[in-house]
């Protein structure tokens, strides 16, 4: 049995597992975007090395369901993760993870305005907050830019 290993993160990421007669680490590269067949071996093994990563997040790749989750490391057994299936979970990816950091900053405006509400400073419940990416992280980087004003109201009513 063998056992593919696709990267559709942004990083390198580095697939360790353990030989099941040795014990000896073997650690595998993959590239962004690459793939790497990573163990060629019995069912039980192949059936481990999957077990143990499935609780890190690694997913069949035939049961990619991007509106859920984000998906850092995927498999296929016997067969290559087909490129299609790398290239739009890699999209999907960007979008997942642009939805999240959005949450993410409007759940620290509403912590914040919160705090500021119990401080007792005489805060009066109005913040707006500017976000602004300015370029991605190198001039080959097509990392949509970020531009976001959020903003919260007086006491009661609800942020924008």
């Amino acid at each position: 049995m063998k056992l593919y290993i696709a990267n559709t993160t942004k990083q390198r990421q580095i697939f360790a597992y353990r030989n099941l007669e040795t014990g000896r680490l073997i650690q595998i590269p993959i590239n962004h975007g690459d793939q790497m067949m990573v163990l060629d071996g019995a069912t039980e093994e192949v059936e481990s090395v999957i077990l143990h990563h499935q609780v890190y997040g690694l997913i069949d790749s035939t049961k990619i369901d991007q509106s859920q989750v984000f998906v850092g490391l995927c498999y296929s057994v016997n067969k290559p993760v087909s490129a299609s299936v790398i290239e739009k979970t890699i999209r999907d990816n960007d979008i997942h993870l642009t939805r999240g950091a959005h949450s993410r900053r409007q759940a620290s405006l509403a912590a914040l305005d919160s705090s500021l509400r119990e401080s007792g400073t005489g805060y009066s419940g109005e913040m707006e907050v500017s976000v602004e990416q300015a370029k991605g992280r190198d001039d080959h980087d097509d990392t949509p830019m970020v531009s976001e004003t959020l903003a919260t109201e007086k006491s009661g009513s609800k942020k924008k």
